[in-house]
């Protein structure tokens, strides 16, 4: 044999012999994902973490390899920091050949105790986390629950009214293309846990009975109230971009209290080119009377408008420009009666004025009626 070729093969020998052994942690999962913990009292919080790992020793053996996987313990995170820690040493054999893959199955009970449950229904919701660190001696991989503060007692949370208006404080709006525009869902709740919502809208693509329209934005935040309580959701900006009549809903699930859902609605206009409203054509109103007392009972009704795409009516305190209240129905509807949401921002035994608009497709105004004055009853 040529001298060199001797050489290379000791050395292809000592490469082989002295090559480490490599495994790898794929990785960590928790079953369940999340958990909810209830604000004022301790409980158990039975988790699964199943560790997948993959042998990947390069020397050549007969049988298996076996290693040791463990974690030192389980720790409570908020923002990320470690605040405490709620579980010891878990520790398994694991043995697979070079090339074979697998999982381990670490089962354990946590205890969280009051002190960081309440903890925990302080913190912002999705910032609360338990996290396990697995290694096998070669490769460390992490794995983590979700923690939410959930009901205190038997009773969980129970939403009880949903207020919602845009940030401006009123119930309808007629908006320019591309204007920045927001709601605010005032929600009224009993006991603790957590709120889970949804920002819909329905736009002027979708047929007004589609049903549930789009979801703009998932909402999950922990609340937590010894008794009542109230909190505000701030919508994401609204879609604005294309002319016409929308419908925004926030809607909960999980709440066992019948409620009605509020439905805001707004019309986006084209506003390049406003008409003057003197030079716009009457809308012929039928009822209320002047006068007339704003009630459940007061019913508003109109003639059609041709090419009308929506109504809108506005309540102005008396002399006022900015609409106190209002709603807007689409033209199918030749008349409507003011909700209880609508009314609750009027007050007892006052004077105002009230008139109604038409819309076409595109959002611009087609015809107004006059001012006309109403008032409220006496408490």
């Amino acid at each position: 044999m040529h001298p060199w070729l001797a050489v290379f093969s000791v050395l292809l020998w000592l490469f082989a012999a002295n090559t480490p052994a490599y495994a790898v942690v794929n990785s960590v999962a928790a079953n369940p994902g999340t958990v909810t913990l209830p604000v004022n009292s301790t409980m158990p919080v039975n988790v699964g973490w199943q560790v997948s790992r993959t042998e990947s020793d390069a020397a050549t053996r007969a049988g298996p390899v076996t290693r040791q996987v463990s974690s030192p313990g389980a720790v409570l995170q908020i923002d990320g920091a470690t605040v405490a820690t709620v579980g010891g040493l878990l520790s398994q054999t694991s043995a697979l050949t070079a090339g074979q893959s697998g999982t381990l199955t670490f089962n354990e009970t946590l205890q969280v105790n009051v002190g960081l449950a309440r903890r925990i229904a302080d913190s912002p919701a999705g910032s609360v986390r338990i996290v396990r660190v697995f290694s096998d001696g070669q490769r460390e991989e992490a794995g983590s629950l979700a923690v939410y503060a959930g009901g205190s007692g038997e009773e969980g949370l129970t939403v009880s009214r949903i207020d919602l208006t845009f940030e401006d404080a009123s119930r309808t709006d007629v908006v320019g293309q591309r204007t920045e525009l927001r709601a605010v869902a005032d929600v009224s709740f009993r006991s603790s846990g957590v709120l889970q919502g949804e920002w819909r809208v329905i736009d002027p693509t979708a047929s007004l009975g589609s049903g549930a329209g789009r979801v703009l934005q998932v909402v999950r935040q922990s609340l937590v109230s010894a008794g009542e309580g109230k909190v505000r959701v701030v919508s994401p900006l609204l879609p604005t971009e294309r002319q016409g009549l929308y419908l925004l809903a926030f809607s909960v699930r999980d709440t066992s209290a019948r409620m009605d859902i509020p439905i805001l609605r707004y019309f986006v206009i084209d506003n390049s080119q406003p008409m003057p409203v003197a030079d716009l054509p009457e809308l012929v109103v039928d009822q209320p009377r002047d006068n007339a007392l704003l009630d459940h009972d007061t019913t508003f009704a109109w003639q059609p408008v041709s090419n009308a795409h929506a109504y809108q009516v506005e309540i102005f305190a008396r002399g006022g420009s900015v609409p106190l209240s209002g709603k807007l129905v689409p033209s199918a509807d030749l008349s409507m009666a003011l909700s209880n949401m609508t009314l609750d921002w009027l007050s007892s035994g006052t004077s105002y004025q009230w008139q109604l608009r038409a819309f076409d497709s595109e959002g611009r105004v087609i015809a107004i009626s006059p001012r006309k004055p109403a008032r409220t009853p006496d408490l």
